[in-house]
Protein backbone atom coordinates (compact mmCIF):
# COMPACT_ATOMS: atom_id res chain seq x y z
CA UNK A 1 0.00 0.00 0.00
CA UNK A 2 1.37 3.53 -0.69
CA UNK A 3 1.80 6.13 2.01
CA UNK A 4 -0.77 8.57 2.98
CA UNK A 5 1.61 11.43 1.37
CA UNK A 6 4.77 12.64 0.09
CA UNK A 7 6.59 15.32 1.02
CA UNK A 8 9.18 17.24 -1.03
CA UNK A 9 11.11 20.69 -0.31
CA UNK A 10 8.17 22.84 -1.39
CA UNK A 11 4.84 21.43 -0.89
CA UNK A 12 3.08 18.29 0.48
CA UNK A 13 1.11 15.67 -2.02
CA UNK A 14 -1.65 13.81 -0.54
CA UNK A 15 -2.11 9.96 -1.81
CA UNK A 16 -5.65 9.05 -2.35
CA UNK A 17 -6.05 5.64 -3.82
CA UNK A 18 -9.22 3.67 -4.68
CA UNK A 19 -9.75 0.10 -5.72
CA UNK A 20 -11.74 1.00 -9.44
CA UNK A 21 -9.09 3.56 -10.06
CA UNK A 22 -7.80 3.17 -13.31
CA UNK A 23 -6.18 6.52 -14.43
CA UNK A 24 -4.04 9.16 -12.37
CA UNK A 25 -5.42 12.56 -11.70
CA UNK A 26 -3.57 15.38 -10.24
CA UNK A 27 -5.47 18.15 -8.04
CA UNK A 28 -4.16 21.42 -6.45
CA UNK A 29 -6.77 23.69 -4.80
CA UNK A 30 -7.19 25.81 -1.66
CA UNK A 31 -6.65 22.40 0.45
CA UNK A 32 -3.37 21.59 -0.94
CA UNK A 33 -1.80 18.96 -3.81
CA UNK A 34 -3.29 15.10 -4.30
CA UNK A 35 -2.46 12.81 -6.13
CA UNK A 36 -5.27 10.09 -7.57
CA UNK A 37 -4.21 7.32 -8.09
CA UNK A 38 -4.98 3.59 -8.86
CA UNK A 39 -3.24 0.89 -5.58
CA UNK A 40 -1.01 -0.69 -7.06
CA UNK A 41 0.60 1.55 -9.08
CA UNK A 42 4.28 1.78 -8.99
CA UNK A 43 5.82 4.31 -6.64
CA UNK A 44 8.96 5.34 -8.78
CA UNK A 45 6.00 6.31 -11.17
CA UNK A 46 4.27 8.40 -8.77
CA UNK A 47 7.87 10.33 -7.51
CA UNK A 48 8.67 10.67 -11.35
CA UNK A 49 5.27 12.18 -11.90
CA UNK A 50 5.45 14.90 -8.86
CA UNK A 51 9.04 15.98 -9.93
CA UNK A 52 8.09 16.17 -13.63
CA UNK A 53 4.90 18.49 -12.12
CA UNK A 54 6.69 19.93 -9.62
CA UNK A 55 7.26 23.83 -11.67
CA UNK A 56 3.32 23.52 -12.49
CA UNK A 57 1.89 22.25 -8.84
CA UNK A 58 4.32 25.55 -7.76
CA UNK A 59 2.34 27.62 -10.24
CA UNK A 60 -0.64 26.31 -9.08
CA UNK A 61 -0.23 26.81 -5.59
CA UNK A 62 0.78 30.45 -6.01
CA UNK A 63 -2.82 30.94 -7.85
CA UNK A 64 -4.52 29.65 -4.98
CA UNK A 65 -6.30 32.04 -2.42
CA UNK A 66 -5.78 33.09 0.81
CA UNK A 67 -7.70 32.04 3.45
CA UNK A 68 -10.13 34.21 4.89
CA UNK A 69 -9.58 35.94 8.06
CA UNK A 70 -11.04 33.68 10.88
CA UNK A 71 -14.54 34.99 12.24
CA UNK A 72 -15.43 36.71 15.13
CA UNK A 73 -19.12 36.78 14.62
CA UNK A 74 -19.35 40.41 15.22
CA UNK A 75 -21.86 43.40 14.52
CA UNK A 76 -20.51 44.52 10.66
CA UNK A 77 -19.06 41.11 9.90
CA UNK A 78 -19.93 39.66 6.02
CA UNK A 79 -21.94 36.56 5.17
CA UNK A 80 -23.17 34.87 2.10
CA UNK A 81 -26.10 33.13 0.66
CA UNK A 82 -26.14 32.16 -2.78
CA UNK A 83 -23.50 34.55 -3.99
CA UNK A 84 -25.07 37.70 -2.52
CA UNK A 85 -23.48 39.36 0.43
CA UNK A 86 -25.18 40.27 3.68
CA UNK A 87 -23.94 42.47 7.09
CA UNK A 88 -24.54 40.37 9.93
CA UNK A 89 -26.40 42.51 12.87
CA UNK A 90 -26.54 41.80 16.51
CA UNK A 91 -29.63 42.49 18.32
CA UNK A 92 -29.82 41.83 21.95
CA UNK A 93 -33.02 40.44 22.99
CA UNK A 94 -34.62 38.61 25.92
CA UNK A 95 -35.86 35.51 24.01
CA UNK A 96 -33.03 32.45 22.66
CA UNK A 97 -30.87 33.20 19.71
CA UNK A 98 -32.55 33.24 16.54
CA UNK A 99 -31.48 34.05 13.15
CA UNK A 100 -33.90 36.42 11.26
CA UNK A 101 -32.72 37.13 7.19
CA UNK A 102 -34.07 40.58 5.82
CA UNK A 103 -32.95 42.16 2.38
CA UNK A 104 -29.36 42.79 3.26
CA UNK A 105 -29.00 41.92 6.41
CA UNK A 106 -28.51 38.61 8.46
CA UNK A 107 -29.61 39.41 12.22
CA UNK A 108 -28.80 37.34 15.09
CA UNK A 109 -30.91 38.07 17.45
CA UNK A 110 -30.78 36.95 21.51
CA UNK A 111 -29.52 37.12 24.80
CA UNK A 112 -25.87 37.95 23.11
CA UNK A 113 -24.28 38.96 25.88
CA UNK A 114 -24.70 35.51 27.63
CA UNK A 115 -23.84 33.41 25.05
CA UNK A 116 -19.99 32.66 23.70
CA UNK A 117 -19.06 33.25 20.04
CA UNK A 118 -18.78 29.40 19.58
CA UNK A 119 -22.39 29.36 20.16
CA UNK A 120 -23.13 32.59 17.86
CA UNK A 121 -21.32 30.45 15.14
CA UNK A 122 -23.46 27.53 15.47
CA UNK A 123 -26.21 29.57 15.69
CA UNK A 124 -25.82 30.74 12.48
CA UNK A 125 -24.26 27.44 10.80
CA UNK A 126 -28.00 25.88 12.50
CA UNK A 127 -29.75 28.21 10.24
CA UNK A 128 -27.57 27.83 7.08
CA UNK A 129 -28.13 24.19 7.93
CA UNK A 130 -32.34 24.93 8.08
CA UNK A 131 -31.74 26.41 4.37
CA UNK A 132 -29.86 24.06 2.78
CA UNK A 133 -32.44 21.16 3.72
CA UNK A 134 -35.15 23.19 2.46
CA UNK A 135 -33.43 24.34 -0.88
CA UNK A 136 -31.43 21.89 -1.89
CA UNK A 137 -34.13 19.03 -2.08
CA UNK A 138 -36.71 21.30 -3.27
CA UNK A 139 -34.10 22.28 -6.29
CA UNK A 140 -32.91 18.43 -6.41
CA UNK A 141 -36.68 17.94 -7.04
CA UNK A 142 -36.82 20.20 -9.61
CA UNK A 143 -33.45 19.23 -11.94
CA UNK A 144 -34.49 15.81 -11.51
CA UNK A 145 -37.87 16.48 -13.38
CA UNK A 146 -35.78 18.23 -15.82
CA UNK A 147 -32.97 15.72 -16.21
CA UNK A 148 -35.14 12.22 -15.49
CA UNK A 149 -32.31 11.60 -13.43
CA UNK A 150 -33.78 10.82 -9.86
CA UNK A 151 -32.11 10.21 -6.87
CA UNK A 152 -32.97 7.86 -3.57
CA UNK A 153 -32.69 10.11 -0.81
CA UNK A 154 -30.87 13.39 -0.17
CA UNK A 155 -28.86 14.44 2.65
CA UNK A 156 -26.98 17.70 3.81
CA UNK A 157 -23.80 17.20 5.17
CA UNK A 158 -20.91 18.94 6.59
CA UNK A 159 -17.60 18.31 4.50
CA UNK A 160 -14.27 19.61 5.33
CA UNK A 161 -12.86 18.85 1.32
CA UNK A 162 -16.00 18.80 -1.31
CA UNK A 163 -19.53 19.81 -1.96
CA UNK A 164 -21.19 16.81 -2.66
CA UNK A 165 -21.32 13.15 -3.58
CA UNK A 166 -23.60 10.21 -5.09
CA UNK A 167 -22.83 6.61 -3.48
CA UNK A 168 -23.69 3.77 -6.15
CA UNK A 169 -26.77 3.12 -4.40
CA UNK A 170 -28.17 6.57 -5.65
CA UNK A 171 -27.63 8.54 -2.11
CA UNK A 172 -26.81 12.05 -3.17
CA UNK A 173 -25.06 14.31 -0.12
CA UNK A 174 -24.71 17.96 -0.04
CA UNK A 175 -22.37 20.31 1.51
CA UNK A 176 -24.29 22.93 3.53
CA UNK A 177 -22.00 25.72 3.03
CA UNK A 178 -22.43 25.76 -1.07
CA UNK A 179 -25.78 27.93 -0.13
CA UNK A 180 -22.82 30.67 0.19
CA UNK A 181 -22.21 30.22 -3.19
CA UNK A 182 -24.46 31.68 -6.69
CA UNK A 183 -27.80 29.94 -7.51
CA UNK A 184 -25.93 29.22 -11.12
CA UNK A 185 -22.83 27.11 -9.26
CA UNK A 186 -25.46 25.33 -6.70
CA UNK A 187 -27.14 24.31 -10.12
CA UNK A 188 -24.15 22.89 -11.37
CA UNK A 189 -23.23 20.89 -7.83
CA UNK A 190 -27.04 19.50 -8.32
CA UNK A 191 -26.50 18.45 -11.74
CA UNK A 192 -23.37 17.09 -11.29
CA UNK A 193 -24.43 14.82 -8.26
CA UNK A 194 -27.61 13.78 -10.87
CA UNK A 195 -25.15 12.91 -13.38
CA UNK A 196 -23.46 10.19 -11.19
CA UNK A 197 -26.77 8.25 -11.23
CA UNK A 198 -25.94 7.21 -14.72
CA UNK A 199 -21.78 7.63 -14.58
CA UNK A 200 -20.39 6.53 -11.47
CA UNK A 201 -17.12 7.98 -12.81
CA UNK A 202 -15.69 11.44 -14.05
CA UNK A 203 -15.39 10.07 -17.92
CA UNK A 204 -16.22 11.79 -21.11
CA UNK A 205 -19.35 10.25 -20.65
CA UNK A 206 -20.03 11.75 -17.35
CA UNK A 207 -19.05 15.16 -18.49
CA UNK A 208 -21.02 14.91 -21.52
CA UNK A 209 -23.87 14.28 -19.81
CA UNK A 210 -22.88 17.07 -17.22
CA UNK A 211 -22.78 19.63 -19.87
CA UNK A 212 -26.15 18.55 -21.48
CA UNK A 213 -27.94 19.95 -18.79
CA UNK A 214 -25.47 22.86 -17.39
CA UNK A 215 -23.24 23.76 -20.79
CA UNK A 216 -21.59 26.47 -18.70
CA UNK A 217 -20.76 23.68 -16.36
CA UNK A 218 -16.75 24.61 -16.60
CA UNK A 219 -17.73 28.09 -15.46
CA UNK A 220 -18.96 27.15 -12.61
CA UNK A 221 -16.32 24.36 -11.72
CA UNK A 222 -14.11 27.48 -11.87
CA UNK A 223 -15.75 29.69 -9.60
CA UNK A 224 -15.96 26.60 -6.76
CA UNK A 225 -12.05 26.13 -7.21
CA UNK A 226 -11.04 29.47 -7.15
CA UNK A 227 -13.81 30.70 -4.54
CA UNK A 228 -14.46 27.69 -2.49
CA UNK A 229 -12.07 28.51 0.13
CA UNK A 230 -13.81 31.75 0.87
CA UNK A 231 -17.05 29.59 1.40
CA UNK A 232 -15.75 28.17 4.79
CA UNK A 233 -17.58 29.48 7.98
Amino acid sequence: MPPSHITTEDFKVKLVTHARRINITLKVNSTGVSLHIPPKLPMDIVHTLIEEKTDWIKQQLAKQPSPEPERQWLQGETLLLFGQAFTLQLQQKSDSPKVILSDNTITLSGRLHRISEKTRRQTIIDWYKEQAERYLNKRTEELSQITGLLPKSITIKTYKARWGSCDKHGHIQYNWQIMQAPSSVIDYLIIHELCHLKHHNHGKGFWRLVATFCPEYQREQDWLKQHGVTLQL
